[in-house]
């Protein structure tokens, strides 16, 4: 298991020495995101760096079977990443952390948790399915794409003027969207495209989705008769160029 702190893993406090000077000690971070770069796990950690908590990012090999070992499947029995621990509370599922982080760090009203549950569930079952389902695909992308375009025609973010865990859950899935079908023309829904462009560019926004987008934008530039050049690949981007 290889184990790597996100920047934000190391809080400090401060404590006093006999002399009365104070030195400064680390504090392990009560947080544990069990991950691999090939997973949903990406949308889990642009939450945590979005909300800025102290984490520790935990990267499991999946060809040494790290997500079978008993030890993880304590915390995860289906032996799937992302998974979490939040001191001694197990969590798994990206859809439950993200409500759970919102939750725990006062992000949600009573009625914003209603409307923050419809969009992460949303995000992981119906248009989950419609991107990466080869069956539904061909039908039901568009119908998503569509109506995406006409909710975002009218408002900056998924429920309203402010960046939420909706966009989160939502927008991670549209940021897959260059990562896997590099050729897919998002540009024919102007709404989602500008809202892709938008979320991208927040700083806590993942480095493989902003590199995907910007090979996209440069697709669409040539498209229109720009110059512009693009490379890479979906393997080198989530997995680091060899």
């Amino acid at each position: 298991m290889q184990v790597l702190r996100a920047p934000t893993s190391r809080c400090t406090a401060s404590r006093a020495t006999p002399a009365g000077a104070r030195r400064t000690v680390a504090v392990k971070a009560q947080i544990k995101l069990y991950t691999n770069p090939g997973s949903r796990g990406k949308i889990t950690e642009w939450y945590l760096a979005e909300l800025n908590v102290p984490h520790e990012l935990v990267f499991l090999d999946m060809r040494k079977g790290e997500h079978k070992t008993p030890a993880f499947l304590a915390i995860n029995p289906f032996g799937k990443v992302p998974a979490m621990t939040d001191g001694d509370l197990p969590l798994f599922e990206s859809g439950a952390i993200l409500l759970h982080l919102a939750n725990k760090y006062g992000k949600l009203s009573a009625d914003e948790l209603g409307t923050a549950a419809q969009w992460t569930l949303f995000a992981n079952s119906t248009l989950s399915d419609a991107f990466f389902n080869d069956r539904q695909r061909p039908t039901q992308m568009p119908v998503m794409l569509r109506t995406l375009n006409d909710i975002l025609s009218k408002k900056l973010y998924l429920t309203g003027d402010s960046f939420s865990v909706s966009d989160i859950a939502v927008g991670s899935y549209l940021l897959y969207l260059p990562l896997f079908f590099p050729d897919l023309d998002l540009t024919a829904h102007p709404a989602v495209w500008d809202y892709m462009q938008r979320i991208a560019e927040r700083p806590t926004c993942p480095a493989p989705y902003k590199e995907a987008l910007a090979e996209a934008m440069e697709a669409a530039a040539r498209r229109q008769g720009a110059s512009g050049g693009a490379g890479g690949g979906m393997m080198s981007k989530l997995f680091g160029k060899r």
